[in-house]
């Protein structure tokens, strides 16, 4: 999904500047991702998207896996 739409020699990781006040959503949005994802902030899965990020955090987005 994302890591595809990336230079391949970033290897998925990416540094995105957001004003303060920015979210986990402003971020999904801001990487132009429409599609259903979760997200991994600093290590720890966050189901909220209107978290506010500060600075440094790290932010894993992975589409969920299903099955069954």
């Amino acid at each position: 999904m994302l890591r595809e739409r990336l230079a391949k020699e970033t290897r998925g990781r990416l540094v995105v500047d957001l004003p303060e006040s920015a979210t986990i959503a402003d971020l999904v949005a801001a990487l132009g991702i429409t599609v259903p994802v979760v997200c991994s902030l600093n290590g720890v899965v966050e189901r909220d998207f209107s978290r506010a990020l500060e600075e440094g955090d790290e932010a894993q987005i992975f589409q969920p896996a299903g099955g069954g």
